[in-house]
């Protein structure tokens, strides 16, 4: 008897639950769950794990085709490895099988999909990993904290537009540094 086994690579256990109630629906027997942050197809072992225990005629089951790897390359060669043990690969949500037949368009639309959903990926993965190492992401402020400081002492007696003026910023620029240091204390 043929089997359906589910793969699932994520951060988050509420994109795992979401996943698995997915794969269920769609028939998985079991699921393998990577734990691993790695972005890269060959330092994923349940990935591997999952592959070695497929047999002729069983399938594979993913929720979208990114969950396998980060490049076009790493791609084609899980589809390759899948198709030598003759495992077909079901994407759930891009409605892809891999014993199907495709029009070319077809394949260039899942190719497309593939490539901006690996870009969204490395992108978190390089915010998350930039957040966790204390690094500020975006333009740097255009006050620092005294200046901030020094600006509402003459917000006293001046206009929002002179203060401004004075550290050459815009009124507006002025206000929300203001606002987020009175936010703060």
């Amino acid at each position: 008897m043929h089997k359906k086994i589910g793969y699932i690579q994520s951060t988050s256990k509420l994109e795992i639950e979401e996943q698995s109630e997915l794969l269920i629906s769609h028939g998985c027997s079991k699921i393998y769950v990577e734990t691993s942050k790695e972005l890269s197809f060959k330092l994923k072992r349940k990935l591997q794990e999952v592959i070695d225990s497929l047999s002729s005629g069983d399938a594979l089951a993913v929720t979208r085709l990114s969950i396998l790897c980060i490049s076009v390359q790493s791609l084609l060669e899980v589809l390759f490895e899948l198709n030598d043990k003759d495992v077909t690969l079901e994407v759930v949500q891009q409605q892809f099988i891999s014993k199907d037949t495709h029009t070319l368009d077809e394949l260039l639309l899942y190719l497309i999909e593939f490539i901006d959903d690996i870009k969204i990926e490395k992108q978190v993965y390089g915010i998350s990993k930039a957040k966790a190492n204390g690094v500020r992401l975006g333009r740097p402020p255009k006050l620092n904290q005294q200046q901030v400081l020094k600006a509402m002492e003459l917000k006293h007696n001046q206009t929002s537009q002179n203060v401004a003026s004075k550290f050459g910023v815009g009124r507006s620029t002025l206000l929300r540094h203001i606002a987020k240091q009175k936010k703060a204390s």
